[in-house]
């Protein structure tokens, strides 16, 4: 099924290409603004949440990126949008990324089942070779567990997710660690790590900007984000994601059109004048709803001197004077990534719930 297809009809539900809006408040828009409601309370039922995780807002930039290109189903019954499945393609990548979301009322009637397979064939149909996937689920499931190829970290069988992509043919490749720091901070405790961390990076100091990138760094932040796909575990996942100065500027522009906003602190040699590490925020500006702390990376031959903690701790700092209203900062990171989350830790960081990566041969 590609976005040209009619819709097809199934055994009490169809299944339509998503039409992906100008703006949330286009004549068209209705099927996103459902699309991103149901993704929104798929997740936050994964994760513990009362509330929305991401506004359909929030959510349509990413699917204006060119060098991300997304292609999106939506389940219907009775004309009501149910279920979610869409599928992005990296540019020049032979792996992709599919989701799927249905709600709990509308589960066991093959929906999600009907909604994969349209997603494997447009994948296909793209020239990939590899579809992966990644899930949520809560701390505390009991009984048999599937473990990661990693060494670290395990995933319950009996998940639905996990009997779900076992089903269809997925192995798993890494787990990782949802922790979530509440909001303000101990503040002399925060400032006796911050003052070890500056000391101990003796010779860099720290840059930080809210929006878009200054021109100055456009470069160095195509570096580093690319660097993330080679220096980060990712264990068995494929990933292909090459920054260019004019991606970085793309990507700038369609967040200046979003409620959301990143904020960046950037570690700079002052012996050479060069970016050794950064670590980014996305910042919700228009709720109290948690921030997500993004990628951080410290490029390798920086390492040891402390610079994630630096860097980690010089954004917490700035997004408490920029967004005094936000309550809580959540993170990902891979559980055998032991540095990164020894950082977490000592900041304040408690495990909420634990994701999930999958990889699944389709050539």
């Amino acid at each position: 099924m590609s976005s040209s297809d009619p819709t097809v009809t199934l055994s009490g539900f169809t299944i339509e290409a998503l039409v992906v809006p100008v703006s949330i408040d286009a004549a068209d828009a209705a099927d996103f603004l459902a699309m991103a409601a149901v993704r929104s309370a798929v997740e936050a039922e994964l994760r513990g949440y009362t509330g929305e995780v991401m506004t359909a807002a929030e959510q349509l930039p990413d699917w204006k990126d060119e060098s991300r290109p997304m292609a999106g189903l939506v389940a219907k019954v009775g004309g009501r949008v149910v279920a979610r499945g869409n599928l992005a393609l990296p540019v020049g990548a032979g792996e992709c990324w599919g989701a799927i979301s249905v709600l709990p009322e509308f589960r066991g009637r093959g929906i999600g089942s009907a909604l994969y397979g349209h997603l494997e064939q447009v994948a296909q149909d793209a020239g990939r070779s590899i579809i992966q996937n990644q899930t949520t689920y809560p701390a505390g499931v009991e009984g048999e567990a599937v473990p990661a190829p990693t060494g670290f970290g395990s995933v319950p069988i009996d998940l639905p997710s996990t009997r779900f992509l076992r089903r269809h043919g997925f192995s798993l490749e890494q787990v990782g660690r949802v922790s979530a720091l509440p909001l303000p901070v101990d503040a002399e405790a925060f400032s006796t790590r911050l003052g070890e961390a500056v000391t101990a990076a003796a010779g860099y100091r720290t840059v930080t900007w809210q929006g878009r990138t200054p021109e100055e760094w456009v470069e160095a932040i195509a570096l580093l984000r690319t660097r993330m796909s080679s220096d980060a575990p990712n264990a068995g996942v494929q990933l292909t994601d090459v920054w260019t100065a004019d991606r970085v500027r793309s990507v700038d522009d369609l967040w200046a059109k979003s409620p959301r906003v990143a904020l960046t602190s950037i570690a700079v040699d002052e012996a050479t004048g060069q970016a050794a590490g950064f670590t980014e925020l996305d910042v919700s500006a228009e709720s109290d709803r948690p921030a997500e702390q993004m990628d951080t990376l410290v490029l390798r031959e920086h390492r040891g001197r402390r610079l994630g903690m630096l860097l980690k701790l010089t954004n917490l700092r700035e997004l408490a004077a920029r967004f005094p209203a936000c309550e809580r900062v959540e993170t990902v990171n891979a559980e055998e990534n032991s540095p990164m989350l020894d950082v977490n830790d000592s900041i304040g960081f408690a495990a909420t719930c634990f994701s999930a990566r999958w990889r699944k041969s389709i050539a």
